[in-house]
């Protein structure tokens, strides 16, 4: 028969072991000098230490046992010390004065430890309630962003509305989108942004407008070379933003880009930028890798819109073609003609 032993708890932890050798000296020292003192004059008020350094440890076991241990000294200092000093009356009332402080200092000890418990189980709540919001608004975010994946918006205005989502989630006030330029390894900036004020950010924006990138080359570059999202806490900081240097004043300090991809190739990289410089939020990155791969979706409905349009276009041609076989049935000749034209159609 196997026993459990994670749930048995060890009788001191390793950073008691420090406190617990810290009382035992104090006990001692106090011990002496208790015993040197006439009897009168007593020391027990003394032990008292020994629940604080209990209450330091944080462990209410060493808070009762310093208690236990104090009134166990200032009794027996009374045996052991020289008579005289005081009237027996006076001592006595002295040493149980002394018992007295010990166990009220350890009540409130163990009150104080208490609370801080409570205080750390409701900071645990609370960070799990913030935690469970956090995952909350994320799932939300992503179920916006697959809706408006799936509708028969412009590519422009869906790719703006999540953009508009995406900052309204973190409060970020800068978003912008760099577009692949067809197979090169080439991101030309585009005129979809989101501005919380166009003003402060438009020396930003004229100088991301006339900046392309290529692979490895500031925010954009690393998440096309790397086909994953990315993160900067500070730009005017950090040596791979070719931006900070082109304009005094950009209005921006941190930034993260994530790809959209079709497939395995990247189609888009969407940044976003705060004013502030806040460090790498690793949940948030993966988020919005997932919701890259959603938004991955509008621009493969857009080409698959386009191949449609070609194909129906192509039937049409062919349409007008064998009506005008039809028409000149009677002239072998042009049949002969346009029959090869479609035959080179259809090829």
């Amino acid at each position: 028969m196997t026993t459990n032993t994670a749930d048995k708890q060890p009788l001191l932890t390793k950073s008691s072991i420090p406190y617990l050798i810290g009382m035992v000296v104090c006990a001692v020292g106090i011990s002496i000098i208790d015993g040197m003192l006439p009897r009168g004059a007593s020391m027990g008020e003394a032990y008292a230490i020994l629940v604080l350094l209990g209450l330091m440890a944080k462990d209410k076991r060493l808070i009762i046992g310093g208690a236990v241990a104090g009134t166990i000294l200032t009794l027996e200092g009374f045996f052991i010390s020289e008579p005289g000093g005081a009237a027996l009356w006076v001592v006595e009332i002295n040493r149980a004065l002394a018992i007295f402080i010990i166990w009220l200092i350890a009540v409130l000890a163990l009150a104080q430890l208490r609370f801080l418990e409570e205080q750390q189980e409701s900071e645990k709540m609370k960070r799990a309630f913030e935690q469970l919001q956090q995952e909350t608004s994320f799932l939300q975010l992503n179920q916006e962003i697959a809706i408006l994946s799936n509708t028969n918006d412009p590519v422009e205005d869906a790719l703006k509305q999540a953009m508009q989502k995406i900052c309204d989630h973190t409060g970020w006030p800068v978003a912008h989108l760099y577009v692949r330029d067809g197979d090169e390894d080439l991101l030309s900036p585009s005129k979809i942004w989101i501005l919380k004020d166009w003003t402060h950010f438009d020396a930003f924006r004229k100088v991301t407008e006339s900046t392309k990138f290529v692979p490895g080359i500031g925010l954009p570059g690393r998440v096309l070379a790397s086909n994953k999202a990315a993160w900067i806490r500070d730009v005017t900081k950090d040596s791979n933003f070719p931006r900070a240097k082109l304009a005094e004043q950009i209005g921006v300090k941190a930034g993260f880009a994530f790809p959209i991809v079709v497939g395995p190739k990247v189609v888009a990289v969407m940044e976003f930028f705060a004013e502030d410089a806040i460090e790498l939020d690793t949940k948030l990155l993966h988020v919005m890798e997932n919701i890259g791969y959603l938004l991955g979706r509008i621009f493969e409905r857009d080409h698959a819109g386009l191949k449609k349009g070609e194909y129906e276009d192509h039937l049409r041609r062919l349409y007008g073609r064998m009506k005008a076989v039809r028409t000149l049935e009677n002239r072998p000749g042009e049949v002969h003609r346009i029959a090869d034209g479609i035959h080179e159609e259809l090829h």
